[in-house]
Order: structure tokens, then sequence, then C-alpha cells
């Protein structure tokens, strides 16, 4: 039985060659020469092919559109002129999600390849893209680290997740842990605010263009950082709240990855919402609001679920652990917010109560200072900074000093 194959390359000098040489090999069945990306992935979602032959050249070509056509079960083949241009055409194919490339005049292997689920092999022609790791991608300075991805959400209600993301990352980068602040709240990202970085453009925004164009790597990612000391970066969030589209889940994917290589710890300051049924209900393919948060946290090493003590924070805080478990089959690490004597509750009795509710002990307490917290937010200070003798840079360096010492042993 054939298999069925679309044709995109582009207007490539070789289009034409291309197409004659996959009309007339066996076992695959050119259903449709595409002119464009949009036709690519329109003829991919009809579930009409089971293989896309894509030219590197092709206008607007990207992760996300790779990543759509993959979405639909179909896979994607980076056609190349000749084996000569491999090594430049696999490092490119990797970096937009390709598995495989191929010269043109190999096409015998297609049906091969489709045949064993994209585990090609050597005899057959054929060379997997190197992994995102390949040394060609790293900085030719410093030494490529295998950072831990700290993720700090917690529900709606403003119980100061980006206040922890950014404190914490201070702390991490103070006892001398390469450390990178990702603000990756989608809704209202305030991170470049609250550190008074008001003139650049989003750090987050453009290394995901990067990335959607294939040609992110560290050192285009250490770019786009804004280093506040000599081991704490941030990547300024979106400016605007409307911006999110912009934000490609599988360019995001790659930039967090790409900062695992950077940095020896990546703490993610994300929105609060996850569900995204809504969206779904519209449009199956359109860009998913949540995508960026719920990535995160899937894929992190630690979650960290940030709530507030009082009544209402608390019923909010038991519903969100619930609902990341539920959705994500994850076991958080709680951080209870803004302590403080006015509730008449102490730590135990709250810890008590968050078990009773979670089944999960808070692993830190921090006090509610506003004194300090508002004088880092006034001079664009962390607490390592602006109030080296606080309370709440106490709690936060016994916060960060517990999660050094359970840091995950990673592969």
């Amino acid at each position: 039985m054939s298999v069925p194959v679309l044709i995109a390359a582009g207007g490539e000098p070789w289009e034409a060659d291309l197409v004659a040489a996959a009309v007339e090999a066996d076992g695959i069945e050119v259903v449709r020469r595409c002119v464009d990306v949009a036709d690519a992935v329109a003829t991919a979602a009809s579930g009409a092919v089971g293989v896309a032959l894509v030219s590197l050249g092709l206008a607007g070509l990207d992760a996300d559109a790779v990543r759509r056509v993959t979405g639909t079960d179909v896979l994607v083949v980076a056609v190349v002129d000749d084996a000569a241009s491999s090594p430049d055409a696999e490092r490119r194919a990797a970096a937009l999600g390709i598995d495989s490339v191929l010269p043109w005049t190999r096409l015998s292997t297609v049906a091969h390849l489709a045949s064993t689920a994209r585990t090609p092999g050597a005899e057959h022609g054929l060379r997997p893209a190197p992994s995102r790791r390949d040394d060609a991608f790293r900085p030719a300075a410093g030494v490529p680290r295998d950072g831990v991805v700290t993720a700090v959400w917690g529900p709606a209600g403003a119980p100061g997740r980006s206040t922890v993301a950014r404190g914490l990352a201070a702390e991490m980068a103070a006892t001398g842990r390469r450390t990178v602040l990702v603000d990756a709240d989608v809704d209202g990202g305030t991170q470049a605010v609250a550190l008074a970085l008001l003139d650049e453009v989003s750090g987050l925004l453009a290394s995901t263009r990067e990335a959607n164009a294939g040609t992110l790597t560290p050192a285009a990612l250490t770019a786009s950082l804004r280093w506040i000391g000599p081991d704490l970066a941030v990547l300024t969030g979106l400016p605007r709240a409307d911006r999110w589209p912009s934000l490609r889940a599988a360019a995001y994917e790659a930039v967090l990855e790409t900062a695992r290589e950077l940095a020896d710890e990546v703490v993610v300051d994300l929105g609060f919402a996850v569900d995204d049924v809504e969206e779904q209900a519209f449009d199956s393919a359109a860009p998913r609001r949540t995508a960026v948060t719920r990535h995160t946290l899937v894929v992190a090493d630690r979650v960290l679920v940030v709530g507030n003590p009082d009544p209402v924070g608390l019923a909010r805080l038991a519903r969100a652990v619930l609902d990341i478990r539920t959705r994500f089959k994850i076991e958080p690490e709680i951080v209870v917010n803004r302590m403080r004597a006015t509730l008449g509750w102490s730590a135990r009795e709250v810890a008590d109560a968050v078990e009773r509710f979670t089944t999960l002990r808070p692993s830190a307490f921090l006090p509610d200072d506003p004194v300090a917290i508002d004088r880092c937010l006034v001079h664009g200070y962390t607490p390592v900074e602006g109030a080296p003798e606080s309370a709440f840079r106490t709690a936060l360096s016994t916060l960060s000093g517990g999660i050094a010492a359970r840091r995950p042993e990673l592969a």
C-alpha cells in the first residue's frame, strides 16, 4: 500500500525534479503539491496524507507550522538538494522540530520511514537531525548547564506569584547558581516593571521569534536576557496581555529548553489560568492562551503553588492544588505567602488547614512584609539587594536553601 504524501518545496530550483521523482518512486503517492505553508497545514489537517515532504526554504515555515502538521499525525521530512548540504540542513531542521532530513534523490526511503514510525536508520540514507543540545548550538564561551526548572504558579487573586518567583530567583543566584527568571505570565507579566527594566523589548517575544524561525541558540537567547547581577538574568515578559498569540507553543518550548542550557536554575513566573476548554470549542488548531502555563507545569522539575493564608486564599489554594493534580498528575510544593498575625492563626494552624484540604503540608511560610516589598518595588530591587535583613528575605533564603537540598537529579 502506498504512503500518501504532500510536497511543499517552496519554488526550489529542484522542485520539478522532486515532484517527478516522487511520482515515480515506489511505495508513495503524491496527494498534493502545496503552494505555501498554509496549504500544507490545511492538507495535513484533512487526514489525506501520512508524510509531508517540505523544503527548509519554504516561506513561512517555522516551528509552529511544523507543530501543527505533526499534531495531525503527519510525519514531516525536510527534503534537501543533496547530501553535501545536510549538516546545515540538519541543524535547521532540528531547530524547527523536524526529526529527519532526506536528499530528494533518496525518496525510496520515505515509505520505510513512515512504516517504522520515524526511526530511520543510516543504511537508508536518512540522517536524524541532531538534538537541541548539540555542541553547534552552544555559546563559544561558558560551560553548558543542565538547568532545573521551577514553575511558580498559584490561583487567581494575586497570591504573590511574581514576588515569590523574583525573590526565589535572586536567592538562588546569591548562592552562586546561574539563574534565569522567565516572566511567562501571559495575562499580566510584571517582572520588567518590578525590576525597573522599562525601556527594553520583550525578551520572551524576541526569543520565541528566534525559535519560531529555527535560529534560536544559547547565544541568541543570552542576547535577549537582561542581566541584573553576575548570576541572575531576566527574560522579560509580554508588554501587553493582548500579545499572547505571539507566544507559539513550539517556540516557547524551545526557549525553555535552551534556558536549561544556560542556567543552573530556571525560575518561571506563570499566570493562573490553565483551562482552555472555551478555546478548544472554537478552533482546535488555534493558539492556546494557556499553552505556556500548561507546558511549563508539565515539564517543570518542581512546581511551587503560592497561596494566601486567609479563608478566601485557602479555598482558592485547595481548588488550585486539586486542579493541577487532576489535570497534570503533579504533586506540587505549597508556599503560603503573606502570613500575618492579624489573622489570629499560627503557622501550625494554617499548615493543618492546608493539609486537611490538600493532604500536603506547606514547605514554606513567607511573612507579610509590606515595608520591605514596597521598598524593593519602588527602587527596582530584588529582596537580596533592597531588603537583605528583612523577615521576607530571610524566609525566602530558607525556602531557597531547602529547594537546593532537594535539587532533582537529572538524567
